[in-house]
Order: structure tokens, then C-alpha cells, then sequence
């Protein structure tokens, strides 16, 4: 006999957990199906923007992170070639009362808020295969893990990832943007004598790189080349080659973080950009990676799945089941999906794209900074505050144009 469920979740990762949490805190009735046993390192989503933090604060999840031993970074330091530092970002300057980002690793965070999305009243399943869904309504799941299973519910959310089995059973397929960039990381501890109040931003060579501190002297590292390099950093000496790559001149600690202890895989992911303008289905809506994922490169994944939470979460209180109530959802996260696509195509046109102008794409943006441009500073707030906060006029096309033919004077 079916077990009976308001909301089925389909994988517990960063977003499902943290939706779990946040409906089953309410009094909803939820059965979260997560393939796993035991949370493996992803070597990405592990840094929250201010936007994401203030999300999470609504849903009821940031506290979860702190306990669980999340880092705030209150600011960012950039760091330029031939420079040395050249300004600093405060991300506690982002949204009131938010003292900055948040770095955790990956598989803590799932962990932390799956155990608090049980101790509210989640019904967790771990070790599930197989999962085959019947969409209904009301929407029936079935599932091997120890014993097979079923479960009914009026709504079911897919959680499950890029590669999501939830989409593909109900059809949808996302549009993609081929990459222009790759992103490699490694998590590394032993970080004696590197500084951890501020995480770090370096522009240097042909590699845009990147350090998230996550406390106790433990670090995620990132070295994004472009489409070229997208093999630079695999192979069986790929976490040697990447240490040694990490190792920046303008970056005063070079030295001891390129000596750091690795502490998880080295593992390089494109810098492609997906999206659909429907996640939904009858019974069915898609949250995080599931409905689309944004370019790694600006690091946004964490901070949209918070918001999708949300979002889903004020409308299945609401009493959102059909397709058409969740049409403000997919409306909101079309546009948000638009927003970032441009802030990454930025970044990556003038910090890692494969391009013989690389050193003029990058004065060309420092002196829109430095001059506080109106057209490009909020390209540098927005994927801090908000996607939000980037002006329409923005969207027309000519930035990506005028940082590509950029000129050395």
C-alpha cells in the first residue's frame, strides 16, 4: 500500500534539503528520497552569496549552517597582475544585516540541513534507486532502496540535480549555452599563516582564481581557463598541476596556500549556462539544478537554489499543486536566469575566455570600476545583492561586445 505524503522530494542535496526543512517546519508533510547514503565531495557549491544568505534567513536555514560550522566572509579581495591588491569587495555592505557570504563544504551542508529537515518531521529515505514517477494527480513515486516503496502526494518537487531522472520523465528539456570557460577546484586544509577574514580574487596570466576559506585553515581553491584549458587540470597528476598552478605572484600567500594538504578530488566542470521557462508539470515543479543552473564561474548555484526554495515554499503554503500556480515561480526564475547569464558572460569574457586581447578586456573593466561606471559597477553588485539589481537597459547586448574588442591605450 502506498504511503500517503503532501510533498515528495526528489534528491536532498543543497535545494531539496533545504525546502524539506522549510515545509516541514510549516506542518507539511514531507518524504524526501535521497540516492545517497553518505554526501560526497561535488568540489562546487560551497560559497552563498549575500542574496542566498538572506533567502536562506527567510526559509529558516541559515542558522542550520552557522551551527553546522559555515565561514562568513565579510569581504573579498581582488588581486591584479603586475598590481598586487587593488580594492576590496564588502559583502557586508550587499543587504542589511547579512555580515557576508557563506562558505561550507558541500557535503556538510547537505548533511546539516537534511538532519535538521528530519528534526522537524521530514520523512527521510536514503539509498533510493530507481526512482519512477507517475505524475498524476495526485502523483505517485516508486523507488527501490532496502524495500521497495510508493509514495502518493499531491505534489511531487524535483531536487535531483543536473541530471535530474524527475525532468527527464516529465519531458522537459532545458536550453543550454555552450561554455567559454572551465572551472577546476580542489579543497585543501593545513592554511597556517593564510589569512581567513576575507576570501580572495586574483586576475593573473590566462586564469581567472579564485579562494573560499571555510575556517580551521581549510580552503576551496578554483582556477577557471578558458575552453582550451578545459583539460589542464585532469589526469592522474591533476592535483600536483593544480597547486602548482595556484600560485599567483600578485597574491602575497601564494606560496603557503600552493603548499597546502588537499583534502577531497580535483575535478573540472564547463561553464555552461541551462534554463527552462517551464519548471513544472501537472504535479510537478523543479527547483535548483533541476530547472537550470547558471555558469559556475560567479559561483550563484547555492544563492538560486535558496531563492527556489523560498519561493516554492511561500507557494505551496499558499496551496500552489496546479501547473498554473507556479507560472509567478517560473516567471521570477526565467528572468533571474537572464540577469546572471549576462553577470557570467562578463566575468568570463574578461577573465578567462580564450582571447588574444585578455590583458585590454581586463584594463578595460578596471577602469569601469575604478571610474564607477554606472553601466558596469552593477555588474559587479549584482551577483552579490541580487540579480535584481542590475538595471534593465543593461541587457542590450553591447557590454559583451565592447569588452571583446577591447584596446590596450
Amino acid at each position: 500500500m502506498a504511503e500517503l505524503s503532501d510533498v515528495v522530494i526528489v534528491g536532498a542535496g543543497i535545494a531539496g534539503a533545504s525546502l524539506a526543512y522549510a515545509l516541514a517546519s510549516q506542518g507539511v508533510g514531507v518524504t524526501v528520497l535521497e540516492a545517497t547514503l553518505e554526501y560526497q565531495d561535488r568540489v562546487r557549491g560551497e560559497s552563498m552569496q549575500v542574496w542566498g544568505v538572506k533567502e536562506a534567513r527567510n526559509i529558516g536555514v541559515e542558522q542550520v549552517l552557522l551551527d553546522a560550522g559555515a565561514h562568513v566572509a565579510p569581504v573579498w579581495k581582488q588581486y591584479h597582475e603586475g598590481v598586487g591588491e587593488t580594492g576590496e569587495i564588502p559583502m557586508w555592505m550587499m543587504a542589511e544585516g547579512i555580515a557576508g557570504s557563506l562558505n561550507m563544504r558541500h557535503p556538510d551542508a547537505c548533511q546539516a540541513l537534511m538532519d535538521a529537515a528530519r528534526g522537524v518531521g521530514a520523512n527521510v529515505i536514503r539509498g533510493v534507486k530507481d526512482v519512477k514517477l507517475n505524475a498524476g494527480p495526485p502523483a505517485t513515486v516508486t523507488y527501490s532502496s532496502r524495500d521497495d516503496g510508493e509514495v502518493t502526494a499531491p505534489l511531487v518537487i524535483g531536487a535531483d540535480g543536473r541530471n535530474s531522472s524527475v525532468r527527464r520523465q516529465i519531458g522537459i528539456t532545458l536550453e543550454r549555452q555552450d561554455p567559454v570557460t572551465y572551472i577546476a577546484g580542489l579543497l585543501v586544509e593545513g592554511l597556517v599563516g593564510v589569512p581567513d577574514d576575507f576570501d580572495v580574487v586574483v586576475s593573473e596570466g590566462d586564469l581567472f582564481i579564485l579562494m573560499f576559506h571555510q575556517g580551521g585553515g581549510r580552503a576551496r581553491l578554483y582556477l577557471c581557463p578558458g575552453v582550451s584549458g578545459r583539460h589542464r587540470f585532469s589526469g592522474p597528476e591533476a592535483t600536483n598541476r593544480f597547486l602548482a598552478t595556484w600560485n599567483p605572484a600578485c597574491y602575497p600567500h601564494s606560496e603557503l596556500v600552493s603548499s597546502a594538504v588537499p583534502a577531497g578530488p580535483c575535478a573540472t566542470y564547463p561553464g555552461d549556462d541551462t534554463w527552462t521557462d517551464t519548471p513544472f508539470a501537472h504535479g510537478v515543479v523543479l527547483i535548483g539544478d533541476a530547472a537550470g543552473y547558471n555558469d559556475p564561474i560567479i559561483g550563484q548555484g547555492l544563492s538560486i537554489a535558496m531563492r527556489d526554495a523560498r519561493i516554492v515554499r511561500d507557494l505551496v503554503l499558499d496551496g500552489a499543486r496546479q501547473p498554473a500556480d507556479f507560472t509567478p515561480y517560473a516567471e521570477e526564475r526565467m528572468e533571474r536566469m537572464r540577469r546572471l547569464r549576462l553577470i557570467a558572460d562578463v566575468v568570463s569574457a574578461t577573465e578567462a575566455e580564450d582571447a588574444d586581447n585578455r590583458q585590454a578586456r581586463r584594463a578595460f573593466m578596471s577602469q569601469r570600476f575604478a571610474a564607477m561606471d554606472p553601466e558596469f559597477v552593477p555588474l559587479l553588485v549584482g551577483p552579490f545583492a541580487g540579480p535584481e539589481t542590475v538595471p534593465d537597459e543593461l541587457f542590450d547586448g553591447s557590454i559583451l561586445e565592447r569588452i571583446r574588442n577591447a584596446k590596450l591605450p
